[in-house]
């Protein structure tokens, strides 16, 4: 069965956009207490006053119990090579958001 989440993420894959921008979206639970969200939510969200958040941290955080894993662990993610690919861009993402917003990395 096809959900619509997938049909979005199908159709974003058929207009050019790559697989780390993609699978950065795609929601998953979190190991600890399930709580849905994706890459980009957690690291603009739950890692919005760590340093490492801007700097290609191989890890994401849960907004709702605090709970820090590495990104290897999400279904999206296979190996440490699309780890290390995925983790690069969520933080070129991230930071570009923060220079819009006029954030700085050392508040």
């Amino acid at each position: 069965m096809i959900t619509m989440a997938d049909g979005f993420y199908e159709a974003m894959r058929a207009k050019g956009f790559s697989y780390n921008t993609t699978a950065s979206l795609k929601k998953f639970k979190c190991p600890n207490c399930g709580f849905e969200f994706s890459m980009i939510y957690g690291r603009t969200f739950a890692c919005q006053g760590c340093s490492e958040a801007w700097n290609n941290c191989p890890k994401l955080r849960c907004e709702k119990c605090d709970h820090e894993f590495f990104i290897m662990e999400t279904p999206q993610v296979h190996n440490e090579y699309q780890q290390r690919n995925i983790s690069e861009h969520i933080s070129r993402v991230v930071t570009k958001y923060n220079e819009d917003m006029g954030y700085k990395p050392n508040r």
